[in-house]
């Protein structure tokens, strides 16, 4: 029934909360990913070339091998700084390094230049001013934002007002004597509160209330102290995106 609701809704727009905590546990939307095309120094596409990816917080690697028509694509990564290494036999060995944020779908490209397997070219990997790998437009409010500015009672979604589009919504939209103290309500672009959906390391982590007794569109609200980063995407949505009907 879930998967059929979702394949309804999956057009719709859609506001989506992306954490990555420290401990992350595996999951689809929170992680990153990285893809891009590997050519030699006359603009022909290489396959087969060996391109090796290595988080540096925790050293964990992905080797790829490049397609016939010299792509590769490393999924189900975690947020962070990485080098890419590319080689082939025949060629200079070609690194660079990239940082990838949550729910961000990467790209570098390697141009490979004949030499020995000794010698080693360092590229530097930069954040284009157009993503060209995915429509979603949103912010990533980072560590150093999530970690120095001042909370007055330490919620981590009084940072969500730092997103463009974004307007806090503490009141309740349902009627009774529930009307004020919620949490984690906002509007955006307009929608209402209980049209987000937020998602936890990638799991459900909606209330799904009609009164509102519990006063938070969250099940889980975590502590300031224990998230990473997170992303609010607000419009342009990529196929994995679904559920909500609204912002």
């Amino acid at each position: 029934m879930q998967r059929i609701l979702n394949l309804w809704l999956s057009p719709a727009i859609i506001l989506c909360l992306l954490f990555g905590f420290a401990p992350s546990a595996a999951a689809q939307v929170d992680r990153a990913s990285l893809t891009g095309i590997v050519k030699d120094s006359s603009d022909a596409i290489m396959p087969g070339v060996s391109v090796t990816v290595r988080h540096l917080a925790t050293n964990a690697t992905t080797t790829l091998v490049t397609d016939r028509e010299g792509g590769y694509a490393a999924q189900g990564l975690m947020p962070g700084e990485y080098e890419v290494r590319a080689e082939l036999s025949g060629f200079q060995v070609t690194t660079g390094k990239v940082m990838l944020q949550v729910g961000q779908r990467g790209r570098m490209d390697f141009t490979l230049k004949t030499g020995g397997v000794s010698e080693v070219v360092s590229v530097q990997g930069t954040s284009p001013l157009i993503n060209t790998e995915s429509p979603i437009v949103g912010k990533v409010v980072n560590q150093s934002e999530v970690s120095k500015l001042p909370l007055a009672i330490r919620n981590w979604d009084d940072l969500l007002a730092l997103v463009p589009g974004v307007q806090g919504d503490r009141y309740t939209e349902e009627a009774g004597t529930t009307n004020s103290g919620r949490t984690g309500g906002v509007n955006v672009h307009g929608n209402r509160s209980l049209q987000n959906n937020f998602l936890l390391d990638g799991v459900d982590n909606n209330s799904i209330s009609t009164n509102v007794q519990e006063l938070s569109t969250q099940t889980s609200r975590p502590s300031v102290d224990a998230i990473n980063e997170f992303k609010v995407v607000t419009s342009a949505f990529a196929a994995e995106y679904g559920r909500a009907p609204g912002a």
